[in-house]
């Protein structure tokens, strides 16, 4: 009689933050008592309650706060952690680096794009991190340590290079996709590629980290060319009726913004207002994402109130970009709601809110009160003009029978979106679907 020997895994998953709410995305990935750590953001509400204070706080006060993940179970093993790895440049996956990255002494490893952001988050904050930042071409593989090989897999989502990370470990393969869409027809970057999706699950996924942000919305995730598309036709009619345009956008939503600058085809000259559009472009410049030779860029209060002032003469020259499309009231595009600005709006000028709400109580509170003011001012709005960055559940169904993984670990959202997509995982004959909480641990049999 021959008995086949099993190898007992001792794969653990870490579920540091993000698996509460949606936001300060963080989970350290061990495997024979080394750890790879995967996002390492920040709670993207509280962030705008402090503004630009978070800067100036110290960690703990920061974590304290719930501005970024308590990281202190992992911390205690500071000394086993070989590896940040960031998969894309949204705050909810990296802002956290300026505050808890300095306890490890260790890589950051991610793509050129979002090492650029990370390197201004540090650069803008008091503490002192000195980790080498490495870039990896979306696409490319490393070796980290033996027990761990990454491979940054290039997957589509509303910001640049964002990228699913693939490690492949002596205790099985982990697939982390916080975030994605499946787009066929983005229009910055490559489409979506399923038979590279298809290849990981031949290989085999023991472990899914996935991203559950709207897994309980129905249907398919619109294609930002269809957004695009929306934008021409809005922008082609309001010229005829309008004086005054502005859009309202995610500032890192790069393909966004230059869908924008083709959809105005420059009919109008075009006006970047606000500190996170300056930089967040300034940084896509840098790699080639974007041409920013003909655009005008504004993020100081006395540069702002020249510029504004200038266009008020003759709003119908003029195409405005601005932040705050969340409603955030520190934003650009509050400020001039509420009339701290030489701009008024009026009943000849029209809002795109080229953006939804991220789906937290304070989003939704703050985004209303913004459409009242303008409301009340007289504007013409235009809402949701804008195309998600996260799956539905057809995408989620798609990903589920593309990776065919053994377990799934539902990621970023609160309870009832880790159940949406527990129970989907559940109807697509997933083995087995692991729901955690915020310094949780999971093992991987």
């Amino acid at each position: 009689m021959h008995c086949k020997l099993l190898k007992v895994r001792k794969m653990k998953i870490h579920t540091v933050g993000g698996y509460e709410k949606v936001g300060a995305n963080m989970t350290a990935v061990e495997v024979d008592g080394k750890i790879v750590i995967l996002d390492m953001g920040a709670d993207i509400e509280r962030v705008v309650d402090h503004g630009q204070n978070v800067e100036e706080m110290k960690t703990i006060e920061t974590i304290e706060t719930g501005i970024v993940p308590d990281d202190s179970k992992i911390k205690e093993r500071r000394e086993d952690v070989e590896a940040i790895v960031i998969g894309h440049g949204h705050q909810d996956h990296c802002r956290g680096i300026p505050k808890l990255a300095n306890a490890y002494d260790c890589p950051i490893i991610t793509a050129p794009y979002t090492a650029d952001i990370i390197e201004r988050f540090i650069e803008n904050d008091r503490e002192n991190v000195k980790n080498e930042i490495k870039r990896l071409e979306p696409g490319s593989e490393f070796q980290i340590s033996d027990n761990f090989h990454l491979e940054l897999v290039p997957i589509t989502h509303s910001i640049p290079h964002a990228c699913m990370i693939v490690l492949r470990t002596t205790d099985g393969n982990v697939a982390y996709s916080l975030d994605f869409k499946l787009d066929e027809n983005p229009t910055l970057g490559d489409p979506i590629d399923y038979d590279k999706l298809n290849d990981l699950g031949d290989v085999g996924i023991d472990a899914y980290i996935a991203d559950c942000t709207r897994a309980d919305q129905s249907g398919e995730t619109d294609s930002e060319l269809d957004a695009k598309k929306e934008l021409i036709d809005i922008l082609s009619s309001a010229k005829h009726h309008h004086d005054g345009i502005i859009v309202t956008m995610f500032s890192s939503h790069i393909a966004r913004l230059r869908n924008v600058i083709e959809a105005n085809n420059w009919e109008r000259d075009i006006v970047l207002l606000g500190r996170s559009l300056k930089e967040y472009t300034a940084d896509a410049e840098r790699n080639d994402l974007i041409d920013l030779s003909r655009i005008k860029v504004g993020s100081y209060r006395d540069e702002v109130e020249s510029i504004l002032k200038d266009i008020s003469r003759n709003k119908s020259d003029y195409l405005l970009v601005t932040t705050g499309n969340q409603g955030e009231p520190n934003a650009m595009l509050s400020r001039i709601a509420d009339q701290q600005y030489p701009f008024q709006v009026s009943p000849r000028d029209l809002v795109i809110f080229s953006s939804v709400t991220i789906p937290t109580p304070v989003n939704e509170l703050n985004r209303e009160y913004l459409k009242n003011r303008l409301k009340q001012e007289g504007a013409n709005l235009k809402l949701d003009v804008h195309s998600h960055g996260h799956a539905k559940s057809e995408g989620h169904k798609k990903m589920i029978n593309l990776l065919d993984p053994n377990c799934i670990v539902p990621a970023h959202g609160g309870g009832e979106k880790l159940s949406s997509l527990a129970n989907l995982a559940r109807e697509e004959g997933v083995d087995e679907v692991k729901v955690s909480k915020n310094g949780g641990e999971i093992r991987i049999n």
